[in-house]
């Protein structure tokens, strides 16, 4: 049971864009606590990352054969 290139693009764009939604919500309450750019964006950032490795991760061993 192989994963097709279809398959693989569609789960890279959900984990795109639910990081991107991860990021975006962190870097809003950064902004709303202290009125600092930097921090903000550098928050943003940083959870964009984090939140799009740990999918990247999480589908590719949900996703690999059983052999």
């Amino acid at each position: 049971m192989g994963i097709n290139v279809a398959t693989r693009v569609l789960l890279l764009v959900v984990a795109v864009l639910a990081a991107s939604l991860i990021g975006t919500a962190a870097g809003w309450i950064n902004w709303a606590t202290e009125r600092n750019a930097g921090k903000a964006i550098t928050t943003a950032g940083a959870a964009f990352a984090g939140a799009l490795a740990l999918m990247i991760v999480s589908f590719n061993f949900v996703m690999r054969r059983d052999e």
